[in-house]
């Protein structure tokens, strides 16, 4: 996409004209033409208003102006572009180039693991930034990383394991902070457990029942998770590729 920030100075008491006239022709004859509104903002003064705005491409934004002028809102708008003119000061543009790509979703997904030893006993950690508990090891998705693939990373980094999954046993949406939470069953097929460096200590196979688990667990979420993925209820689960489709795997 190639951005295009405007400056817009105008007399203080132009900014309802300004704004009126904005929203009524301007926005819309934009997003015809395929331009697409990044944001909009005006000073505490109300003397300068900051759009910016995204085009497809350079040629987009460099034909745009003339295709403007043939479309029936901006034949409608000139009798009032000529009235709302007259509150701009001045206008100036900033091309605008990336500094690199980013990718802010708006849930953050995470993986865990549920692991049990020959004994029973539940594979836990402690994270160093969650003393206060013990819990699944676990962590967030990288971009571009499968849940099951990010599941045994952070199983190896975290405890020092290999391990392979056996299926899904548990989802959980946390909405008070947007973190979607799937777990895993595995089995380790490699590795031996150890506290690692700047992520987890006591990472131990622990006898986890009715008596102990509050005192193990400390975060009802935590205990919840656990709770609910020794059940073994395995959940069907697709990964999966568009354009053109492919099924990477299913679980």
């Amino acid at each position: 996409m190639y951005e295009v920030k405007t400056e817009i100075k105008i007399i203080p008491d132009g900014f309802e004209s300004v704004n009126a006239y904005f929203h009524r022709y301007v926005l819309r004859n934009y997003i015809e033409l395929g331009a697409k509104l990044i944001g909009r903002w005006i000073d505490d003064d109300h003397t300068v208003i900051v759009e910016i705005w995204g085009f497809d491409d350079q040629l987009h934004y460099q034909n745009f102006f003339e295709m403007r002028k043939k479309t029936s809102h901006y034949q409608k708008s000139l009798f009032e572009k000529v009235a709302n003119d007259k509150w701009i000061i001045s206008k100036k543009e900033v091309h605008l180039t990336p500094t690199g790509d980013y990718f802010q979703p708006k849930y953050s997904v995470s993986a865990s693991v549920y692991v049990e030893n020959e004994e029973g006993e539940v594979l836990l950690v402690r994270s160093l930034h969650r003393s206060d508990t013990l819990e699944l090891p676990g962590g967030t998705l990288d971009p571009g990383e499968t849940l099951m693939d990010c599941a045994k990373r952070e199983v190896k980094e975290e405890a020092g394991l290999d391990v392979e999954i056996v299926g899904l046993v548990y989802v959980a949406q946390n909405v008070s902070n947007g973190v979607i939470s799937y777990v895993f069953h595995g089995k380790v097929v490699g590795g031996t457990p150890t506290n690692c460096a700047e992520e987890t200590t006591d990472v131990a196979f622990y006898e986890v029942n009715d008596f102990n688990i509050d005192t193990l667990i400390t975060r009802p979420h935590f205990k919840e998770r656990l709770v609910e993925s020794r059940k073994l209820n395995y959940q069907n689960m697709d990964f999966i590729k568009i354009r053109p489709y492919e099924l990477l795997h299913r679980s």
